[in-house]
């Protein structure tokens, strides 16, 4: 009878490391708490239309969502801002060298903006504080944030955004 509670307890603990098993554990030396908690397979990032620093960088930035309890939404927001912004890639340098990072943020958002997780918070710790953000079309709650010279982008991502958000939260529930 002990060995088939102690079995049973394997059997339930092990539970979550099976579901958490569509995306494969990521562990660099110095990874921040914000950052990826996995890498998707090449399988999803293909469906979605992303290669591996694309996956990761929308991984990060839909942990750091998470983690700040923010609901889906704002992800959505988050997500198709950096698709236009950047297409989700950091090493994106624009507006005369002076916007960097995912979400192209300029010198004034302070530090480390080629750090998804925190540029994705500094995004995030904005987009709150603008006036029903999460009942706003996402091109006028993205516009309030970045101020961009070209407002109406980020509606054409909205589709996609909803997409790897979808695909990737399974990512962010496994840690």
């Amino acid at each position: 009878m002990i060995v088939k509670i102690t079995l049973a307890t394997a059997v339930i603990a092990a539970l979550p490391m099976a579901a958490a098993s569509r995306c494969a554990p990521e562990s660099p030396a110095g990874a921040s708490s914000a950052g990826p908690a996995c890498s998707p397979s090449s399988k999803t990032r293909a469906s979605l239309n992303l290669n591996k620093e694309q996956a990761d960088n929308a991984v990060a930035v839909i942990r750091v969502a998470a983690d700040m309890g923010l609901p889906e939404r704002a992800t959505v927001i988050a997500i198709a801002t950096t698709l236009q912004e950047s297409d989700l890639d950091s090493s994106v340098v624009g507006d005369g060298g002076l916007a960097i990072g995912i979400f192209q943020q300029h010198p004034s958002w302070g530090r480390n903006r080629t750090d998804p997780a925190a540029s994705a918070k500094r995004f995030y710790s904005r987009l709150v504080k603008v006036n029903r953000w999460q009942t706003r079309p996402l091109t006028e709650a993205a516009q309030a944030v970045q101020r961009s010279a070209y407002p109406n982008a980020y509606a054409k991502h909205e589709t996609r955004a909803e997409r790897i958000v979808a695909k990737l939260t399974t990512c962010t529930e496994a840690r």
